[in-house]
């Protein structure tokens, strides 16, 4: 496992899809870290607040509110003004990771996830 200064890291996942929060929590708790999630983007809110994770891992197509959207609500909280955000979307191409720089974000991991890297993909936003 990596280590990081802090020991393993807090990681809030935020996606409409139980199963691909399933698999990023599965791959991301082999490796030492934290992992609370929620399906609902505007109900996470207040636990991200709460949990203050060092990362917050967005889908960005959900129902209520959209990754760019629950982003942006985060970002305004001065109580994160340290985590990283990271849209992890099925959306590929070149004008999606740009928009999501242009939005504030700090990475963009598409789908399907490559199982054998994802959690290093994520820990390297970190580092």
């Amino acid at each position: 496992m990596t280590e990081f200064p802090s020991g393993p890291l807090r990681i809030f996942i935020v996606d409409d899809d139980q199963d691909v929060i399933a698999l990023m929590t599965t791959l991301l708790e082999a490796r030492g870290h934290e992992i609370r999630s929620n399906l609902v983007g505007d109900q996470a809110i207040p636990q991200i607040v709460q949990m203050r994770p060092h990362c917050v891992l967005v889908d960005l197509m959900m129902a209520a509110i959209d990754g760019y959207a629950l982003t942006g609500e985060l970002k305004k909280r001065q109580e994160l003004k340290d985590t990283k955000f990271v849209m992890v979307s099925a959306r590929t191409g070149p004008m999606w990771s740009e928009k999501s720089r242009a939005a504030g974000l700090d990475g963009y991991i598409t789908k399907p996830l490559d199982i054998a890297t994802f959690a290093e993909q994520v820990e390297a936003f970190l580092q």
